[in-house]
């Protein structure tokens, strides 16, 4: 398959190519969709609030509708790029698929979770291969080709196992999870807090109401303080740098991380080995 240049490749909006020679920042995404994702060279690794995991070529892995995770693709050594396609199924696409090709949703397999790796079956590697002339040639697939493509796909998955056909249909629990729950699990993550109230399945109101119910502060103050203390932890335990958890932990750069940090403990982060241990109690 041709090296493409270091940008994403669109064939079309639901089916594309992402393909580069330079890794990409491990950036927070919100995955909107169910995304079908191949990595035909290279790796991707990804991060989400239960696992890091690196996808190698050759290996498929689906992730859930609605989900934050912090992606990275870069080649690996030996190689000039990585390139990954993606398969985007919208809402409107599953609906209409399950529908007319009567889908038995009937079958739960609760073993999938939000990102489910994906076995290289004979009919999904027919799908992958049958896009390689596009890919080789910089084709664009026409409009027409598009919904096949990805019907193709979802086919592929149901032969698979039929429980995919309830999993492509459903998205996460419609009903508000448990706050203190899903805020341990994703505070890490660097995203607008309304984005937060959102997957929390409230409005901004409502979640700030109930942050300041729960932890008796508002989203902001909270997230700020869990994610310094977070910090303090691991510097003090681990032994970990500030350069290296400032982005894990939601933080925009180290100056952010060094002015917050003194503000909330009174000394800098890079003094912090210096101090005795009486001192190193969080206020």
């Amino acid at each position: 398959m041709a090296i493409l240049r270091d940008k994403t490749e669109f064939y079309r909006p639901n089916v594309f190519l992402f393909t580069g020679t330079v890794p990409t920042f491990a950036a927070e995404e919100f995955v909107r969709e169910h995304v079908l994702c191949h990595v035909y060279a290279g790796e991707l690794r990804y991060t989400t609030a239960e696992e890091d995991v690196v996808v190698r070529a050759g290996e498929t892995v689906l992730f859930r509708r609605d989900l934050l995770v912090k992606c990275e693709k870069r080649p690996v050594r030996g190689e000039a790029a990585f390139s990954i396609v993606y398969f985007v199924f919208e809402r409107s696409f599953t609906l209409t698929f399950a529908l007319k090709h009567s889908v038995d949703t009937s079958t739960i397999d609760h073993r999938y979770g939000a990102v489910v790796p994906i076995q290289p079956t004979a009919p999904l590697q027919g799908v992958i291969e049958s896009l390689h002339p596009y890919l080789r040639s910089n084709t664009f697939l026409s409009p027409r080709m598009v919904p096949v493509k990805l019907t193709e796909a979802a086919f592929a998955l149901l032969e698979q196992n039929a429980a995919f056909g309830s999993w492509l249909l459903n998205g996460p629990e419609e009903h508000k999870p448990d706050l203190t729950v899903f805020m341990e699990r994703n505070f890490r993550f660097n995203v607008p807090v309304t984005k937060f109230a959102e997957l929390s399945g409230r409005s901004l109101s409502t979640f700030q109401r109930d942050m300041r119910k729960t932890f008796g502060m508002n989203a902001q103050a909270w997230l700020l303080k869990r994610r310094l203390e977070t910090a303090y932890r691991l510097m003090t335990t681990k032994q970990v740098t500030p350069v290296d958890l400032y982005l894990d932990l939601g933080f925009e750069n180290i100056s952010h991380f060094s002015r917050a940090f003194k503000k909330q403990y009174g000394f800098s982060p890079s003094s912090l080995k210096r101090k005795q241990p009486a001192a190193l109690l969080p206020r």
